[in-house]
C-alpha cells in the first residue's frame, strides 16, 4: 500500500519528489514509524546490512552490497544505523557494516548513537553474531578509517565473529569495496554450506 508524505510535512516540492524517490528506492513508499529497513528481499539466510555515512557514499555501498548478496542466495536487509539499538544488534545474526568517519575520527551523526552504545557496552552480548567491516576514509585525515576500525575491535571484544576482514577504502572505494563484498558473500556462502 503507498503512503504519500504527509502534507504538513516540512519539505517544498522538489524535496517532496526527491524524497519519494529516495523511498522508493529502499522499497518504502514514505516513513511508516520509526524503521527505515527495506523488505528482505530473498528467502536465504539473512544478513543484515548496516551503514553510517555523513554523505551518502557508504548507504550506496549499502544497497550495492544488498544486490550482490540477493543475487547470491541471501536475503539482505539495509538499515540506516540511527534505526539500530545495540539489543537489536544483538539478534541480527549475520551482519555487514559499511561506515565511514567523519571529523577527527567520531563516526558519522546516524551512526553516533549506536557506536556510543556498542563502545560502552562491557558485556559479551554479541555471541553468534557474524560480522565483516567495510571502512570508508580518507587517509588525509590522521584518524583514517576509525569508526570503522573501532566497530570492528568493539564487534570482536563483545563475542561476536569475523567472518571475513576488514577493508578500509581510501577515497577510491570501488575496488576495496569489491574485494570485500566477494570476500565477505563467499565466507557467508561457505558457512551456510557448512551448516
Amino acid at each position: 500500500m503507498s503512503l504519500p508524505i504527509p502534507t504538513d510535512a516540512p519539505f517544498n516540492d522538489t524535496q517532496r519528489m526527491w524524497l519519494k524517490g529516495f523511498f522508493a528506492g529502499l522499497g518504502l513508499s514514505a516513513p511508516a514509524g520509526g524503521s527505515t529497513a527495506a523488505e528482505p528481499a530473498a528467502t536465504g539466510e539473512p544478513l543484515a546490512i548496516l551503514w553510517g555515512s555523513q554523505t551518502g557514499t557508504a548507504e550506496a555501498f549499502a544497497k550495492q552490497l544488498a544486490k550482490k548478496a540477493k543475487a547470491a542466495g541471501l536475503a539482505p536487509t539495509i538499515y540506516d544505523m540511527s534505526a539500530i539499538d545495540a539489543a537489536t544488534l544483538s539478534a541480527l545474526g549475520n551482519v555487514a557494516i559499511l561506515t565511514s568517519t567523519y571529523g577527527d575520527g567520531e563516526p558519522p551523526d546516524n551512526a553516533a548513537a549506536l557506536y556510543a552504545a556498542v563502545m560502552a557496552e562491557n558485556n559479551a552480548l554479541l555471541a553468534g553474531v557474524k560480522y565483516s567491516v567495510f571502512a570508508l576514509g580518507d587517509s588525509n585525515y590522521p584518524a583514517f578509517c576509525q569508526c570503522g576500525r573501532d566497530f570492528d575491535a568493539k564487534l570482536e571484544a563483545l563475542g561476536a565473529t569475523r567472518v571475513s576482514p576488514r577493508v578500509e577504502g581510501d577515497c577510491d572505494y570501488d575496488a576495496p569495496f569489491a574485494t570485500w563484498s566477494e570476500t565477505l558473500l563467499g565466507a557467508l556462502a561457505h558457512e551456510t554450506a557448512a551448516a
